[in-house]
């Protein structure tokens, strides 16, 4: 598993080229737990794996 921290992104309108290798056709998705109530969205590329942050919060 990568430990690595994700790293930040804004999102200005729409997101699906990975900023990191050009892979174009958008991310999958994680969940990490914060809380026992809420858990934090990331974005992985599914070709390079660069994980990213838009800080997007869930309430479970």
């Amino acid at each position: 598993m990568d430990n690595k921290k994700p790293e930040q992104i804004t999102i200005a309108e729409e997101l699906h080229v990975c900023p990191e290798c050009g892979y174009e056709d958008g991310f999958h998705t994680s969940f990490v737990r914060q809380t026992k109530e809420k858990c934090k969205i990331i974005l992985i590329c599914p070709s390079c794996h660069a994980r990213f942050d838009p800080n997007w919060m869930i309430s479970i």
